[in-house]
């Protein structure tokens, strides 16, 4: 049994799936095993997944006899997985040669770490690398701080992660409810909920500041959802994420001044300043996630530490709640 899972769930991707494969099996860590569930393509993504199984005993190849939706064939590929540790890789991603080694050090050496977690850089016109912060340790509370204004210092992609297979399959959860007048259809803010329920369980997560995992637009076949929502969608992407990241808060066991502080945050990054028309707006969609008086905020400390520092870009700490 290999000590490493890369988990790599596909459909109608067949050039993408060849390269996510091939960087995982470049990788300089060796105890690994990557697992690939076809989504019942309709193209030739099978065939190229085949013939590289055929060629590396490393890869376990499997095809669903149906189309699943795309949560649920994340699942699958866990279920399917044996290793300790896990990397979920969408198959329009992949990873540097060094991104599990690395990563798997600092797991190995840190019980108390919920998950490591790299830079990830998108090639697009412009290349852009994200979620690059100080290289080490960060409290998870610090960890969902940082998410609660869903900035991009912290991930909410789980291609930059390697976690511990056992606490995946604990937190993962098929769909979300939402009182938002919106339709969240296409698992948004499913992939950031692992993260979140994960870090909740540990006292801090670990980070690699180099860019180790990499992602761009597919060629063709099925498109990303960042392509199908489009850019006119783009706020139902936004408020996607915060309901995700509410929902999260609503299950989580933190002391109430943690949770507090998690809410006030959260609030800082959905409500404008100003009274406006889409301040108060935003206020009532806030509110919508939060049932009950369950919403009610911590008093606002300096204010609300200048405004969650100025939205973050940086330092935070001394010593949270806000």
């Amino acid at each position: 049994m290999a000590k490493v899972s890369i988990c790599i769930p596909v459909y109608n991707r067949p050039a993408e799936v060849e390269r996510a494969v091939r960087s995982a099996l470049e990788q300089t860590y060796s105890d690994i095993e990557v697992v690939v569930v076809d989504n019942a393509s309709t193209d030739e993504t099978w065939d190229v997944i085949t013939k590289i199984a055929e060629s590396d005993a490393r890869v376990r190849a499997y095809r669903n006899d149906s189309l699943l939706p795309r949560v649920l064939n994340w699942r699958r590929s866990l279920e399917l997985s044996e290793g300790e540790y896990v990397k979920l890789l969408f198959s329009d991603d992949w990873i540097s040669p060094d991104a599990v080694e690395r990563s798997v050090e600092v797991l190995d050496r840190s019980p108390r770490a919920g998950f490591v977690f790299t830079a990830m850089t998108w090639h697009y016109e412009r290349p852009q690398t994200c979620y690059r912060h100080r290289e080490g340790r960060m409290s998870s509370l610090e960890f969902l701080v940082r998410s609660a204004t869903v900035e991009d210092q912290v991930p909410v992609s789980a291609s930059c992660t390697l976690m511990r297979r056992t606490d995946l399959l604990d937190v993962f959860q098929d769909e979300l409810p939402s009182n938002l007048p919106f339709e969240f259809s296409h698992g948004l803010g499913l992939d950031g909920t692992l993260l979140w329920r994960v870090s909740d369980r540990y006292p801090y997560v670990h980070h690699i500041a180099d860019g180790l995992a990499h992602s761009a637009d597919p060629h063709s076949g099925e498109p990303n959802t960042r392509m199908q929502i489009g850019a006119e969608r783009h706020e139902m992407m936004w408020w996607a994420y915060r309901n995700a990241f509410a929902q999260s808060l609503l299950t989580s066991r933190r002391p109430a001044h943690h949770l507090r502080a998690l809410r006030t945050a959260l609030l800082v990054s959905c409500v404008p300043l100003r009274p406006t028309a889409v301040a108060l707006r935003n206020f009532r969609l806030f509110r919508l996630m939060f049932p009950g008086r369950w919403w009610d905020l911590a008093p606002l400390a300096a204010p609300v530490r200048a405004l969650v520092a100025r939205r973050l870009r940086e330092p935070l700490d001394p010593t949270i709640p806000l």
